[in-house]
């Protein structure tokens, strides 16, 4: 039975652009993917002895479960990427050092802007910098 997956992944142009994908990116599996397999398992499955009713619900979990997994990672990543939005607005109008190529840079945050591309700077003293590179900040000494 194996061989005969084997077989059917090889004649799928599907399956070889995933191998080279995976080969690029590290090994993982789709949805449409796992459902290839099942389908090629049950179709390639031995007459005699057919899939268990047990096992192909507690596969159709694993499908759920794994779906369930993918909705949860895109609306956490979501998620993070809008809490770097605020955490960066947070250091408006806040000095701040910044550790940047090896010299230290302090100022006043003057305004925090997002980019096409969605990248966040800060602007200190006319200049743009990575959020990412502030290793210091405190409220101003006239309040």
């Amino acid at each position: 039975m194996i061989e005969a997956i084997a077989a059917a992944s090889q004649s799928n142009p599907r399956s070889s652009a995933l191998t080279e994908e995976s080969s690029k990116k590290g090994s993982y599996m789709q949805m449409e993917d796992f459902l290839q397999l099942l389908t090629s398992q049950i179709s390639n499955q031995d007459p005699l002895e057919p899939m268990k009713d047990t096992e192909f619900i507690s596969q159709m979990a694993n499908i759920a479960s794994l779906e369930q997994m993918q909705q949860f990672t895109q609306g956490f990543e979501s998620f993070a990427d809008s809490q770097k939005d605020m955490v960066a607005q947070a250091y408006l109008g806040r000095i701040v050092s910044i550790s940047e190529e090896g010299s230290e840079v302090s100022g006043l945050v003057d305004s925090v802007e997002k980019s096409e591309d969605g990248t966040i700077s800060v602007l200190v003293s006319g200049k743009s910098y990575d959020p990412q590179n502030i290793t210091r900040v405190s409220l101003p000494q006239n309040r």
